[in-house]
C-alpha cells in the first residue's frame, strides 16, 4: 500500500486534493496542519506540525515514513503572496522537507507550483519545457527555486519529482479575497463591482479537477513540470458576467472603473500538449458549467 503524506490539506486547493486521495483504493493518508484535525475516514491519520519548525520536517518523516509526498502547503493570503517575504521561508522549509523525505526513503515527490514562473512576456500559450522560466515576482522565483531543488533531488538518485504549474484554479471553497468569491460577495450584498475592463484573458481550472490531474501525477508517479490548467483562454469579463447575469446583477458591474495592471499580462493560459500526451488527462468540467455549480453550492450553504 502506498503512503501519502499531504501538505496544506486544509486550504482551498489542499481540501480538494484531500477529497481526490480519499476516493484512491489502497492509499494510506496522512495529513499535516497546524490544528492536526479534520475529517474522520479509516484510511487518514492527521498530524499536527507547523512545517517552519526546522525539527518538524524529520519527525513527520519518522512518524509516518510515507512514499509518497504531495507538497502544497505554502504562504498564500491574497494580495500579499506576491512580494511577501514570507516566500522565502516558506522555499526553506520546502527544501527542509525534501531532504527529510528523501533521507526517510521516499520515492514520488509532487509539487504545487504556479503558472508566476513562467516569463509572462511571450504571446504564446506557456508550454513547461520550452516557454523561459522567468518570474518577475517573488512568490514565482520561491516556487521556482523549490522546483530546481525537487530537480536536484531527483538527479542525485533519490526520488521522482513532478511539478505542478497551477493556473487560474476555482470552485467550492475559494479564498476570499479572490475575484470571484468577492465577485459573489459584493453583488449579493447590492453593491457596486468595481472592475478593469475585463479584456484579460485568463486560463480557469476548477479546483476538483486540478486536483484530480495533481493526484494523477502522484499516483502514476510521473517525472517533470506540468501545467495543471484547462488550456483553454477565457476574457475576465466573461466569467464575470455570467455569474452576474445568474445572481441577476449585472446592473452593478463596473467595467472600467479600474485600470488595468500594465504588469499583467494580456492573455495567460497553458499549452495542455504535454499533459494530455504524457499523462492522457483533460480537464472535466468546462468553465460556465463549473462556475454554476459553485454558485449553487454557494447559494445552498447560506440557507
Amino acid at each position: 500500500m502506498a503512503t501519502v503524506m499531504l501538505t496544506g490539506p486544509s486550504g482551498f486547493l489542499g481540501s480538494h486534493l484531500l477529497d481526490r486521495l480519499l476516493q484512491v483504493d489502497g492509499m494510506a493518508i496522512h495529513a499535516v496542519s497546524r490544528t492536526g484535525t479534520g475529517r474522520a475516514h479509516d484510511r487518514l491519520t492527521w498530524h499536527r506540525g507547523d512545517l517552519l519548525d526546522p525539527s518538524m520536517a524529520g519527525r513527520l518523516m519518522a512518524e509516518a515514513r510515507p512514499t509518497h509526498l504531495l507538497h502544497n502547503a505554502w504562504f498564500a493570503v491574497p494580495g500579499r503572496f506576491w512580494s511577501d517575504p514570507a516566500n522565502l521561508t516558506w522555499l526553506q522549509a520546502s527544501i527542509a522537507l525534501m531532504a527529510a523525505f528523501a533521507e526517510s526513503g521516499g520515492r514520488q515527490f509532487v509539487g504545487v507550483g504556479t503558472c508566476a514562473e513562467y516569463d509572462w512576456s511571450g504571446s504564446k500559450p506557456y508550454a513547461e519545457d520550452t516557454t523561459p522560466i522567468r518570474p518577475a515576482t517573488l512568490y514565482g522565483k520561491c516556487k521556482a527555486a523549490c522546483w530546481a531543488a525537487a530537480q536536484a533531488f531527483e538527479a542525485a538518485g533519490t526520488f521522482r519529482a513532478a511539478w505542478g504549474r497551477v493556473f487560474l484554479p476555482y470552485g467550492e471553497g475559494d479564498t476570499q479575497g479572490r475575484l470571484l468569491p468577492s465577485l459573489v460577495a459584493e453583488l449579493q450584498a447590492g453593491r457596486p463591482m468595481l472592475l478593469g475592463d475585463g479584456s484579460l484573458e485568463r486560463d480557469f481550472i476548477y479546483a476538483p479537477d486540478a486536483a484530480d490531474l495533481l493526484v494523477r501525477m502522484l499516483i502514476s508517479e510521473a517525472s517533470g513540470a506540468f501545467n495543471v490548467a484547462s488550456g483553454e483562454a477565457t476574457a475576465l469579463a466573461v466569467a464575470i458576467e455570467h455569474i452576474a447575469g445568474r445572481l441577476g446583477r449585472n446592473d452593478l458591474l463596473r467595467f472600467g472603473a479600474r485600470p488595468t495592471p500594465v504588469s499583467e499580462p494580456a492573455k495567460l493560459v497553458a499549452d495542455p500538449a504535454k499533459v494530455r500526451g504524457t499523462l492522457q488527462w483533460r480537464p472535466h468540467m468546462p468553465l460556465l458549467r463549473g462556475l454554476d455549480t459553485v454558485l449553487q453550492s454557494s447559494l445552498q450553504g447560506e440557507q
